[in-house]
């Protein structure tokens, strides 16, 4: 290459015929002039060179390090997302009790929509008699389920599932339900999609509105960067930006949103290199996922997947037209446009991208005519007012044994549980209608909080939590964390007590009468709720009726240490020190640990462990971990059938008669608790399909004029009502039986004695006698 020195080496000398050897002052004034000029610009030139030269160097460094700022991050963890957390599948069950309506709620809730049919997957239909649904195929740890058309009908309030031929189906799910997300310190919502998520229609609007050259150009529109500057200029300020889609996704993960030039060329330089390394398939998908579109409270919504869930309450593949394009016009001003905020400008602004589409041939005039009208309908905000918050609470508690607070904040894992959403629903507004009925009746309960733990009757997982009695998450979880005395709560575990040793029946008989304990030279006299002694009676009487002193007095026999092993073996891990007040309840323990301490029994030695979070995944569907549960019950399933079995008599003839009296039909198993000056109102009811814990209280701990039965058991009731409950099943597991056994004498008795009761025994614990009730005149 040329130096610039080279350019001025003197030229070779050519003799010529002499003329004059003088020149005139004009022409030496001219020559000056005319070599003045060149040295100018040769040295102009020398020295633009030398410094465009080393100019480049830091330029070209200056492009190196972008380079590897944007292929760093796109080929890294573009995003920091929050762990999903999801639902337990439900579970729909041939011959399980369901009302049409419920189960068309259900599938509204879930994002169902209701046409004329429903082939497409995501719709469903209803006739006079039957519903039809093309259920969702999901992934989760047990594998990949697929999506199936179903029909349910139903007979005699009992549902009946039908494939399109007619056969007849023993269960269909609804796929799990995200029901929140663990966010730790990250404060943004959003959902990753991949190219082939992406719906074709969706990226055919977005390109049209947004960048028509999007497939042609190389990441900027000179054009449109020329419009842009010349709208400026005329305006004498920034107005425009010219920007690409490549250029828009460059501002939104890598620049800030200050309007420089210096800014601007930035931009530019790193929409070149972006295109340079990346497909336009790959472009576009990270579009799709960090656009911003709203702004929910602390949290920004990215993305178009999860601006459909927020927005429509449904996948992104299941919108319309019309949704398409409110989502595209939203990108132009998400708070403008916002349809929750601004519905009318938000229509208008839909509109004005569907005119485009007609206008660019894409949209007929008879589509588009329809689609203008539409209504824009957004998802039920009532529906998606966070009930699981409580639940959320134990989710993050198990798992932070296992993750650290910044992988589930920022890994985009996906967390599946057992949470029933209908269950919960359920809880949360029986809790709420309940509260505020009795703070109706009585002005005096203002103030009156809640907590409710319902688990599956099997397996032990927790189906619902409730943790206050308002109407949104409150931040204190009395689930876990309000810790009572739990009153005649106590009293099941202690009967399971005495029936372990073999001496002891249900039939067996004791003495409810007066006593007297001295603790700590303080005496001690129990006494029952009604103040009065009944007697001699029976074991499941005594339970039942929840008679203190009959109760107080059986402790007092098997011995209360005894009591106590058996309560820590049922699973109390909370530290306590066994006296006599402890067999009527001083024991102290939150809803949860209840509701832990009745699961052996609820589920007859199927499950002891209460389980929250089933099993955890990454986006790529690989199995990170898996929760399986401990079931190591101490005692045999027939001694905890026994136990559960004498509990249905509390509804039958004892405390919780209102209850038996809402569902006669239903057999379940109960028992009320009230503490010392009714300061708490427990309930824990047990059907087929759930057993549930329910406390009422004050946070101040003062008297309350409600008791077990007249308070927390109303809550079940309500509960009850809506999650269409099954009974309890009639068959014992080996090793135990029911038989009917005579009031007066401890015989079995046959089919025509009167004065009977059905009451279950360990084989060998059973009466050896019976008796035919024929008597001769």
């Amino acid at each position: 290459m040329l130096s610039a020195s080279s350019l001025y080496l003197p030229a070779m000398t050519k003799k010529t015929p002499a003329k004059s050897s003088r020149k005139s002052p004009t022409q030496k004034k001219k020559t000056s002039q005319s070599s003045f000029l060149k040295r100018m610009f040769c040295a102009l030139f020398k020295w633009g060179v030398i410094i465009a030269l080393v100019g480049s160097i830091p330029f070209a460094g200056w492009v190196w390090w972008l380079n590897g700022q944007v292929v760093s991050r796109f080929e890294g963890q573009k995003w920091q997302v929050p762990s999903e957390v999801y639902s337990a599948p439900v579970i729909l069950s041939s011959g399980a009790p369901w009302k049409k309506q419920d189960l068309e709620s259900l599938l509204e809730e879930t994002g169902y929509r209701f046409g004329r049919n429903s082939q497409n997957v995501g719709w469903a239909a209803r006739s006079q008699t039957k519903v039809s649904a093309h259920l969702r195929s999901y992934v989760d740890h047990l594998g990949f389920h697929e999506s199936e058309r179903r029909i349910f009908s139903f007979q005699d309030g009992r549902l009946v599932i039908q494939a399109l031929n007619g056969d007849e189906i023993d269960e269909a799910r609804i796929e799990p339900q995200r029901i929140g997300f663990l966010y730790g310190g990250n404060t943004e919502s959003r959902q990753i999609l991949t190219y082939d998520d992406i719906p074709k229609p969706l990226i055919d609007i977005l390109i049209a509105v947004e960048d028509q050259d999007f497939y042609q150009h190389w990441g900027i529109s000179p054009t449109g960067i020329a419009r842009a500057a010349l709208v400026n200029l005329t305006h004498g300020s920034r107005r425009q930006g010219g920007s690409t889609l490549t250029q828009q996704l460059v501002k939104n993960m890598y620049l800030s949103s200050e309007r420089t030039y210096t800014r601007k060329l930035t931009e530019v330089v790193m929409s070149l290199l972006l295109e340079y390394h990346y497909s336009k398939e790959a472009i576009i998908t990270a579009y799709m996922n960090e656009v911003y579109l709203a702004q929910l409270g602390s949290s920004a919504l990215h993305g178009f997947a999860a601006a459909s869930q927020h927005f429509f309450g449904r996948p992104l593949n299941e919108l319309n037209i019309d949704e398409f394009a409110l989502l595209v016009g939203m990108v132009k001003g998400p708070s403008l446009y916002n349809p929750e905020r601004s519905p009318n400008r938000a229509k208008d602004r839909r509109n004005t991208v569907l005119a485009i589409l007609k206008n660019q041939g894409r949209l007929s005039d008879v589509d588009y005519n329809s689609l203008i009208k539409q209504p824009i309908r957004l998802a039920d905000k009532q529906k998606e007012r966070s009930v699981f918050g409580d639940y959320l609470d134990l989710v993050a508690m198990q798992l932070s044994r296992d993750f650290d607070e910044t992988t589930l904040a920022t890994k985009n894992l996906r967390i599946y549980t057992g949470v029933d959403i209908r269950a919960q629903r359920a809880a949360s507004l029986a809790m709420q209608r309940q509260v505020a009925a009795l703070e109706k009746r009585d002005p005096k309960l203002n103030g009156l909080q809640g907590a409710m733990v319902v688990t599956d009757r099997l397996n032990g997982q927790v189906r619902a939590v409730v943790g206050s009695s308002g109407q949104h998450y409150t931040g204190f979880n009395r689930a876990l964390g309000a810790v009572r005395p739990i009153g005649s709560l106590v009293k099941p575990p202690l009967y399971l007590s005495a029936l372990a040793t073999g001496r002891y029946t249900w039939w067996t008989e004791i003495e409810d009468k007066k006593l007297r304990f001295n603790i700590g030279g303080q005496v001690w006299e129990p006494e029952n709720y009604d103040r009065r002694t009944h007697g001699v009676v029976h074991l499941y009487e005594a339970m039942a009726k929840s008679y203190n002193l009959a109760t107080v007095s059986l402790a007092q026999q098997i011995g209360f240490d005894r009591v106590g092993d058996t309560l820590r073996q049922l699973g109390v891990k909370r530290p306590f020190t066994m006296h006599p007040a402890m067999a009527l309840g001083a024991l102290e323990l939150s809803p949860f640990e209840v509701s832990r301490l009745y699961q052996p029994i609820a589920s007859q030695g199927k499950s002891s462990e209460l389980g929250v979070v089933l099993a955890v995944m990454d986006q790529k569907d690989q199995l990170m971990k898996r929760f399986d549960q401990h079931n190591d019950v101490p005692f045999t399933d027939a001694l905890l059938a026994v136990t559960l079995d004498g509990m249905t008599k509390t509804p039958k003839i004892g405390t919780a008669k209102a209850a038996q009296a809402a569902f006669p039909d239903l057999n379940f198993a109960a028992k009320t608790g009230t503490t010392n000056q009714q300061k708490d109102s427990w309930f824990v009811g047990i059907t087929g399909d759930y057993s549930s814990t329910v406390w009422l209280g004050d946070d101040n701990n003062v008297p309350l004029s409600i008791t077990g039965s007249s308070g927390a058991l109303k809550v079940w009731v309500d509960f009850t009502k809506n999650v269409n409950s099954r009974s309890l099943p009639d068959t014992l597991p080996n090793g135990a039986a029911r038989y009917n056994v005579l009031d007066s004498t401890f015989e079995i008795a046959a089919d025509r004695c009167k004065d009977k009761t059905p009451l279950a025994f360990i084989l060998g614990t059973e009466p050896k006698d019976s008796t035919s009730c024929f008597w001769p005149f």
